[in-house]
């Protein structure tokens, strides 16, 4: 599918990814006032190149080529750019990996209080005398320990497949190759 939406690098053989910019500082979000090799990279442009990601497998590496229209080849802003584009992803690849810890946490708690609500239910059931109490009460902690484990399943089995793909498609961006064009004169 890639093939025909992106042109392909005929030494590399991967999807290019082709960006106009005016000018280098269009890369940057126009708001953010930070030293510019912290400065976040314009909104806009992010969610272009996390669309187009999605249009080339995730197995496969692209390149991004910025086209500056406006400018003279400068190396120094260059590198400012590329050290600024790896910041931004690095910082989301982060993020997502705390979300991931954070989701297998949250599954570990999720089943440590399940097994207790569902021990506590077979101490119970000899400890208890029969009454209409105690048998709500044992109900109450066997299908609670059963809500806990299925909700742990649940993030094992279909949260953590979204987690697990953002995470690769950021780490993608990471090793994404990027070059510079410019107008010719």
């Amino acid at each position: 599918m890639s093939e025909n939406i992106y042109r392909i690098n005929p030494d590399s053989g991967q999807s290019v990814i082709d960006i106009a910019l005016d000018d280098y500082m269009d890369f940057f979000h126009e708001w953010d006032n930070s030293i510019l090799k912290k400065r976040d990279m314009h909104p806009e442009l992010a969610e272009f190149l996390d669309l187009c990601s999605e249009d080339i497998p995730l197995k496969q590496i692209f390149e991004i080529n910025f086209f500056i229209e406006k400018a003279e080849r400068d190396p120094s802003k260059e590198a400012l750019l590329k050290d600024s584009y790896k910041n931004y992803y690095k910082i989301y690849c982060s993020i997502e990996k705390k979300k991931i810890i954070r989701l297998f946490k949250t599954t570990a708690l999720l089943s440590i209080i399940s097994l207790f609500f569902i021990s506590l239910n077979f101490v119970l059931i000899d400890i208890l005398p029969k009454s209409i109490f105690a048998e709500v009460l044992l109900e109450g902690l066997l299908v609670g320990g059963w809500v806990f484990l299925w909700e742990a399943i649940h993030y094992l089995s279909f949260e953590r497949r979204d987690y697990f793909h953002r995470y690769r498609e950021l780490k993608r961006f990471l090793i994404t190759p990027i070059s510079f064009g410019y107008k010719k004169s």
